[in-house]
Protein backbone atom coordinates (compact mmCIF):
# COMPACT_ATOMS: atom_id res chain seq x y z
CA UNK A 1 0.00 0.00 0.00
CA UNK A 2 1.25 3.39 -1.03
CA UNK A 3 1.55 6.49 1.47
CA UNK A 4 -0.85 8.37 -0.24
CA UNK A 5 -3.48 4.96 0.15
CA UNK A 6 -2.76 4.73 3.90
CA UNK A 7 -2.90 8.12 4.81
CA UNK A 8 -6.12 8.87 3.09
CA UNK A 9 -7.59 6.34 5.55
CA UNK A 10 -6.32 8.79 8.23
CA UNK A 11 -8.83 11.65 7.38
CA UNK A 12 -12.12 10.88 8.37
CA UNK A 13 -13.82 13.29 5.82
CA UNK A 14 -12.97 11.31 2.55
CA UNK A 15 -15.59 8.55 4.39
CA UNK A 16 -18.38 11.54 3.46
CA UNK A 17 -17.23 13.66 0.99
CA UNK A 18 -15.21 13.85 -2.21
CA UNK A 19 -13.18 16.62 -0.86
CA UNK A 20 -11.51 18.61 -3.63
CA UNK A 21 -11.51 22.23 -1.92
CA UNK A 22 -7.57 22.19 0.29
CA UNK A 23 -6.78 25.28 -1.82
CA UNK A 24 -9.96 26.80 0.97
CA UNK A 25 -9.31 24.53 4.17
CA UNK A 26 -8.18 21.44 4.30
CA UNK A 27 -9.69 18.08 6.60
CA UNK A 28 -7.77 17.40 9.48
CA UNK A 29 -5.96 14.41 9.73
CA UNK A 30 -6.14 12.20 13.16
CA UNK A 31 -2.66 12.35 13.48
CA UNK A 32 -2.36 16.12 13.17
CA UNK A 33 -5.68 16.07 15.33
CA UNK A 34 -4.45 13.88 18.11
CA UNK A 35 -1.02 16.19 18.23
CA UNK A 36 -3.34 19.30 19.29
CA UNK A 37 -5.96 16.78 21.20
CA UNK A 38 -2.67 15.15 23.30
CA UNK A 39 -1.47 18.66 24.66
CA UNK A 40 -4.63 20.06 25.46
CA UNK A 41 -5.83 16.59 27.80
CA UNK A 42 -2.17 17.23 29.27
CA UNK A 43 -2.89 20.91 30.16
CA UNK A 44 -6.16 19.68 31.36
CA UNK A 45 -4.70 17.57 33.82
CA UNK A 46 -1.84 19.17 34.76
CA UNK A 47 -2.25 22.84 33.80
CA UNK A 48 0.76 24.59 33.80
CA UNK A 49 3.55 21.60 34.61
CA UNK A 50 1.90 20.39 31.07
CA UNK A 51 2.94 23.87 29.46
CA UNK A 52 6.10 24.53 30.59
CA UNK A 53 6.51 21.32 29.23
CA UNK A 54 6.04 21.83 25.89
CA UNK A 55 7.68 25.14 26.25
CA UNK A 56 10.81 23.90 28.22
CA UNK A 57 13.13 24.39 24.37
CA UNK A 58 11.64 27.67 23.58
CA UNK A 59 9.39 25.14 20.28
CA UNK A 60 12.70 24.17 18.76
CA UNK A 61 11.79 21.26 18.15
CA UNK A 62 8.36 22.66 16.51
CA UNK A 63 10.53 25.32 14.75
CA UNK A 64 12.76 22.43 13.40
CA UNK A 65 9.85 20.48 11.90
CA UNK A 66 8.81 23.03 9.71
CA UNK A 67 12.56 24.18 8.70
CA UNK A 68 13.07 20.76 8.06
CA UNK A 69 9.97 21.02 5.21
CA UNK A 70 10.83 24.30 3.79
CA UNK A 71 14.89 23.86 3.75
CA UNK A 72 15.95 26.04 5.75
CA UNK A 73 16.87 26.90 9.54
CA UNK A 74 15.26 26.57 12.64
CA UNK A 75 16.47 30.33 13.73
CA UNK A 76 14.27 31.52 10.71
CA UNK A 77 10.93 30.31 11.68
CA UNK A 78 8.87 32.38 14.36
CA UNK A 79 5.26 31.36 14.77
CA UNK A 80 2.23 33.31 13.63
CA UNK A 81 -1.46 33.28 13.72
CA UNK A 82 -2.00 33.51 9.55
CA UNK A 83 -0.04 34.96 6.55
CA UNK A 84 -1.75 38.36 6.80
CA UNK A 85 0.57 38.76 10.11
CA UNK A 86 3.39 37.58 8.62
CA UNK A 87 2.92 40.02 5.79
CA UNK A 88 2.31 43.26 8.46
CA UNK A 89 5.95 42.06 9.78
CA UNK A 90 7.55 42.34 6.84
CA UNK A 91 5.35 45.48 5.29
CA UNK A 92 6.21 47.57 8.98
CA UNK A 93 9.87 46.04 9.64
CA UNK A 94 11.53 46.73 6.45
CA UNK A 95 11.64 50.66 6.95
CA UNK A 96 10.49 52.00 3.72
CA UNK A 97 10.17 55.11 3.06
CA UNK A 98 9.93 58.12 0.48
CA UNK A 99 10.87 57.11 -2.78
CA UNK A 100 11.32 53.66 -2.02
CA UNK A 101 8.61 51.03 -3.89
CA UNK A 102 7.61 47.61 -3.56
CA UNK A 103 6.23 45.61 -6.52
CA UNK A 104 3.65 43.06 -6.26
CA UNK A 105 0.69 42.19 -8.72
CA UNK A 106 -3.03 41.97 -9.13
CA UNK A 107 -3.75 37.91 -9.10
CA UNK A 108 -2.67 38.04 -5.62
CA UNK A 109 -5.20 36.97 -2.40
CA UNK A 110 -5.69 40.53 -0.96
CA UNK A 111 -3.76 39.40 2.16
CA UNK A 112 0.22 40.18 0.35
CA UNK A 113 -0.88 43.17 -1.05
CA UNK A 114 -2.74 45.26 1.11
CA UNK A 115 -1.07 45.28 4.04
CA UNK A 116 1.16 47.56 2.02
CA UNK A 117 -1.30 50.18 0.98
CA UNK A 118 -0.58 51.51 4.48
CA UNK A 119 2.82 52.48 4.01
CA UNK A 120 1.74 55.01 0.92
CA UNK A 121 0.92 57.41 3.78
CA UNK A 122 4.89 57.03 4.28
CA UNK A 123 5.56 57.84 0.34
CA UNK A 124 6.47 54.45 -0.43
CA UNK A 125 5.14 53.85 -4.30
CA UNK A 126 2.59 50.18 -4.70
CA UNK A 127 3.35 49.01 -8.07
CA UNK A 128 0.62 46.25 -8.66
CA UNK A 129 1.51 44.58 -11.89
CA UNK A 130 -1.29 43.25 -14.12
CA UNK A 131 0.12 40.32 -15.06
CA UNK A 132 -0.67 37.35 -18.01
CA UNK A 133 -0.57 34.16 -17.41
CA UNK A 134 1.81 32.81 -19.36
CA UNK A 135 4.28 36.05 -18.68
CA UNK A 136 3.91 36.40 -15.51
CA UNK A 137 7.78 36.39 -13.99
CA UNK A 138 8.45 39.05 -17.02
CA UNK A 139 5.89 41.53 -16.38
CA UNK A 140 6.48 41.38 -12.64
CA UNK A 141 10.35 41.64 -12.96
CA UNK A 142 9.21 44.86 -15.53
CA UNK A 143 8.18 46.60 -12.41
CA UNK A 144 11.68 46.34 -10.50
CA UNK A 145 14.39 49.03 -10.76
CA UNK A 146 16.61 50.45 -8.56
CA UNK A 147 14.43 52.21 -6.04
CA UNK A 148 12.14 48.74 -5.53
CA UNK A 149 12.94 47.40 -2.05
CA UNK A 150 10.35 44.37 -1.94
CA UNK A 151 9.04 41.87 -4.60
CA UNK A 152 5.55 40.56 -2.94
CA UNK A 153 4.28 37.67 -4.73
CA UNK A 154 2.51 33.88 -4.07
CA UNK A 155 4.30 31.10 -4.85
CA UNK A 156 0.96 29.56 -6.45
CA UNK A 157 -1.73 32.00 -7.28
CA UNK A 158 -5.33 31.01 -5.43
CA UNK A 159 -7.41 32.10 -8.34
CA UNK A 160 -5.17 31.02 -11.36
CA UNK A 161 -3.55 28.18 -10.09
CA UNK A 162 -0.05 28.91 -11.67
CA UNK A 163 2.77 27.98 -9.76
CA UNK A 164 5.44 31.43 -10.44
CA UNK A 165 9.31 30.76 -10.79
CA UNK A 166 10.16 32.62 -7.63
CA UNK A 167 13.97 31.25 -7.86
CA UNK A 168 14.11 33.32 -11.17
CA UNK A 169 12.47 36.31 -9.69
CA UNK A 170 14.56 36.20 -6.61
CA UNK A 171 17.86 36.01 -8.66
CA UNK A 172 16.76 38.82 -10.81
CA UNK A 173 15.41 41.32 -8.13
CA UNK A 174 18.28 40.45 -5.96
CA UNK A 175 20.68 41.38 -8.81
CA UNK A 176 18.37 45.20 -8.68
CA UNK A 177 19.28 45.10 -4.67
CA UNK A 178 15.38 43.89 -3.78
CA UNK A 179 14.15 41.65 -1.14
CA UNK A 180 11.60 38.95 -2.08
CA UNK A 181 8.66 37.91 0.43
CA UNK A 182 6.74 34.31 -0.97
CA UNK A 183 3.66 33.59 0.25
CA UNK A 184 3.17 30.07 -0.25
CA UNK A 185 0.20 29.38 1.69
CA UNK A 186 -1.24 27.21 -1.70
CA UNK A 187 2.23 25.57 -2.33
CA UNK A 188 3.67 24.51 1.30
CA UNK A 189 2.48 20.99 2.02
CA UNK A 190 1.81 20.03 -1.75
CA UNK A 191 4.85 20.98 -3.70
CA UNK A 192 8.52 21.15 -2.98
CA UNK A 193 9.45 24.41 -1.49
CA UNK A 194 12.75 25.90 -0.89
CA UNK A 195 13.09 29.14 1.19
CA UNK A 196 16.42 29.55 1.03
CA UNK A 197 15.80 31.70 -2.28
CA UNK A 198 14.04 34.15 -1.09
CA UNK A 199 13.95 36.62 2.21
CA UNK A 200 10.67 36.46 3.52
CA UNK A 201 7.63 34.04 3.69
CA UNK A 202 4.32 33.10 5.34
CA UNK A 203 1.56 30.98 5.13
CA UNK A 204 -1.10 30.00 7.51
CA UNK A 205 -0.82 26.21 8.05
CA UNK A 206 -4.68 25.55 7.40
CA UNK A 207 -4.66 24.79 3.79
CA UNK A 208 -2.45 22.23 2.11
CA UNK A 209 -0.50 21.75 5.25
CA UNK A 210 -3.66 20.35 7.00
CA UNK A 211 -3.37 22.12 10.22
CA UNK A 212 -5.55 24.00 12.01
CA UNK A 213 -6.66 27.28 11.60
CA UNK A 214 -4.52 29.82 13.89
CA UNK A 215 -1.65 27.72 13.14
CA UNK A 216 1.05 29.68 10.95
CA UNK A 217 4.63 30.42 10.15
CA UNK A 218 6.54 33.43 9.24
CA UNK A 219 10.47 32.94 7.78
CA UNK A 220 13.06 35.74 7.93
CA UNK A 221 16.07 35.09 6.38
CA UNK A 222 18.97 35.53 9.11
CA UNK A 223 20.30 38.66 9.72
CA UNK A 224 17.21 40.49 8.36
CA UNK A 225 14.82 42.42 10.16
CA UNK A 226 16.64 42.08 13.32
CA UNK A 227 15.09 44.62 14.99
CA UNK A 228 11.09 43.58 14.58
CA UNK A 229 8.19 46.18 13.85
CA UNK A 230 6.48 45.37 16.89
CA UNK A 231 7.24 44.98 20.58
CA UNK A 232 5.82 42.16 23.03
CA UNK A 233 6.52 40.90 26.25
CA UNK A 234 7.33 36.92 24.36
CA UNK A 235 9.95 39.06 21.81
CA UNK A 236 12.04 40.40 24.96
CA UNK A 237 15.66 38.66 25.82
CA UNK A 238 14.02 38.33 29.31
CA UNK A 239 10.71 37.54 28.62
CA UNK A 240 10.54 35.01 31.43
CA UNK A 241 11.70 37.53 34.21
CA UNK A 242 8.56 39.43 33.72
CA UNK A 243 10.43 42.53 34.55
CA UNK A 244 8.42 45.35 32.59
CA UNK A 245 11.54 47.41 33.09
CA UNK A 246 13.79 45.31 31.53
CA UNK A 247 13.73 44.78 27.80
CA UNK A 248 16.18 43.52 25.08
CA UNK A 249 14.81 42.34 21.63
CA UNK A 250 15.31 38.34 21.74
CA UNK A 251 18.00 38.00 18.70
CA UNK A 252 15.75 34.77 17.62
CA UNK A 253 13.04 34.06 15.96
CA UNK A 254 10.78 34.63 19.08
CA UNK A 255 11.14 38.13 18.21
CA UNK A 256 8.50 38.39 15.99
CA UNK A 257 6.25 36.28 18.29
CA UNK A 258 5.18 39.51 20.48
CA UNK A 259 2.61 37.18 22.64
CA UNK A 260 1.33 33.90 23.14
CA UNK A 261 1.20 31.62 20.62
CA UNK A 262 -1.79 28.99 19.71
CA UNK A 263 0.30 26.01 21.04
CA UNK A 264 -1.72 23.45 20.34
CA UNK A 265 -2.69 24.74 16.18
CA UNK A 266 1.17 25.11 16.16
CA UNK A 267 1.84 21.55 17.42
CA UNK A 268 -0.49 19.99 14.61
CA UNK A 269 1.03 22.03 12.46
CA UNK A 270 4.61 20.74 12.74
CA UNK A 271 3.03 17.07 13.04
CA UNK A 272 1.44 17.68 9.72
CA UNK A 273 4.81 19.22 8.81
CA UNK A 274 6.90 16.32 10.07
CA UNK A 275 5.08 13.65 7.93
CA UNK A 276 4.32 15.82 4.87
CA UNK A 277 8.44 15.95 5.37
CA UNK A 278 9.31 12.36 4.90
CA UNK A 279 7.11 11.98 2.12
CA UNK A 280 7.58 15.05 0.42
CA UNK A 281 8.30 13.59 -3.45
CA UNK A 282 5.78 11.21 -3.07
CA UNK A 283 3.40 14.07 -1.97
CA UNK A 284 4.35 16.07 -4.53
CA UNK A 285 4.33 13.93 -7.44
CA UNK A 286 1.16 12.81 -6.49
CA UNK A 287 -0.34 16.45 -6.19
CA UNK A 288 1.12 17.19 -9.75
CA UNK A 289 -0.15 13.87 -11.20
CA UNK A 290 -3.45 14.70 -10.24
CA UNK A 291 -4.21 18.04 -11.43
CA UNK A 292 -2.55 17.15 -14.49
CA UNK A 293 -5.00 14.71 -14.86
CA UNK A 294 -7.65 16.90 -14.11
CA UNK A 295 -6.57 19.28 -16.45
CA UNK A 296 -6.96 16.80 -19.59
CA UNK A 297 -10.08 15.43 -18.29
CA UNK A 298 -11.63 19.02 -18.02
CA UNK A 299 -10.35 19.67 -21.45
CA UNK A 300 -11.50 16.79 -23.39
CA UNK A 301 -15.22 17.28 -21.84
CA UNK A 302 -14.74 20.82 -23.25
CA UNK A 303 -13.96 22.62 -20.17
CA UNK A 304 -12.28 25.97 -21.06
CA UNK A 305 -9.16 25.19 -18.12
CA UNK A 306 -7.39 28.44 -16.78
CA UNK A 307 -4.86 26.82 -15.42
CA UNK A 308 -1.44 26.43 -17.41
CA UNK A 309 -0.63 22.77 -17.18
CA UNK A 310 2.86 23.59 -17.83
CA UNK A 311 2.62 25.89 -14.68
CA UNK A 312 0.28 23.95 -12.36
CA UNK A 313 0.55 22.73 -8.33
CA UNK A 314 -2.33 21.41 -7.35
CA UNK A 315 -4.95 24.23 -7.98
CA UNK A 316 -7.06 23.84 -11.35
CA UNK A 317 -8.80 26.91 -12.07
CA UNK A 318 -12.06 26.20 -14.85
CA UNK A 319 -14.94 28.02 -16.41
CA UNK A 320 -18.42 27.03 -16.09
CA UNK A 321 -21.52 29.08 -16.59
CA UNK A 322 -22.94 30.17 -13.09
CA UNK A 323 -19.91 29.22 -10.37
CA UNK A 324 -21.63 29.75 -7.47
CA UNK A 325 -24.70 27.42 -8.17
CA UNK A 326 -22.64 24.65 -9.80
CA UNK A 327 -20.66 25.04 -6.52
CA UNK A 328 -23.95 24.14 -4.49
CA UNK A 329 -24.71 21.30 -6.96
CA UNK A 330 -21.25 19.56 -6.37
CA UNK A 331 -21.78 19.70 -2.64
CA UNK A 332 -25.49 18.22 -2.84
CA UNK A 333 -23.60 15.12 -4.33
CA UNK A 334 -21.33 15.24 -1.78
CA UNK A 335 -18.46 17.22 -3.67
CA UNK A 336 -16.61 19.76 -2.37
CA UNK A 337 -14.86 22.69 -4.34
CA UNK A 338 -14.80 26.55 -4.41
CA UNK A 339 -16.16 29.26 -6.82
CA UNK A 340 -13.09 31.29 -7.36
CA UNK A 341 -11.52 33.63 -10.58
CA UNK A 342 -13.30 32.70 -13.48
CA UNK A 343 -14.72 29.42 -12.41
CA UNK A 344 -14.36 26.70 -10.03
CA UNK A 345 -11.48 26.52 -8.13
CA UNK A 346 -10.53 21.87 -7.61
CA UNK A 347 -7.46 21.41 -5.48
CA UNK A 348 -6.67 17.88 -4.99
CA UNK A 349 -4.44 16.70 -2.19
CA UNK A 350 -1.99 13.61 -2.68
CA UNK A 351 -4.54 11.43 -0.96
CA UNK A 352 -7.27 12.48 -3.54
CA UNK A 353 -7.67 9.39 -5.91
CA UNK A 354 -8.70 9.94 -9.90
CA UNK A 355 -11.65 7.80 -9.43
CA UNK A 356 -12.60 11.21 -7.91
CA UNK A 357 -11.73 13.43 -10.86
CA UNK A 358 -14.08 11.47 -12.96
CA UNK A 359 -16.87 11.85 -10.27
CA UNK A 360 -16.27 15.19 -10.46
CA UNK A 361 -16.63 15.30 -14.48
CA UNK A 362 -19.82 12.98 -14.43
CA UNK A 363 -21.82 15.16 -11.89
CA UNK A 364 -20.01 18.53 -14.28
CA UNK A 365 -21.20 17.14 -17.45
CA UNK A 366 -25.18 17.88 -15.83
CA UNK A 367 -24.58 20.44 -14.29
CA UNK A 368 -22.92 22.80 -17.20
CA UNK A 369 -25.78 23.71 -19.65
Amino acid sequence: MSFAESFRDLVPVTKKFVYLNHAAVSPTPLPVLEAAQAYLREVASEGIIAVNRYEADDFKGLREKLANLLNVSWEEISFVPNTSYGVNVIAHGLDLGPGDNVVTDSLEFPAVPQPFYKLKKRGVEVRLVRPNLNSFEDDVLSAVDGRTRLVAISHVSFNTGIRVDYERIAREAHSMGAYVFLDVIQSAGAVKVDLKHVDFAAAGGYKWLMAPQGSGFLYVKKGLIEDPPFYGWRSSKYWLEFNAEKFEVDKGPRRFEIGTIDVAANLALAKSAEILANHMEEVSSRVLELSGYTIRRLSEEGFEVVTPTEKRAGIVIFKVKDPQRVVKELQAKGILASARGQGIRVSTHFYNTKDEIEKLISILRHSNG
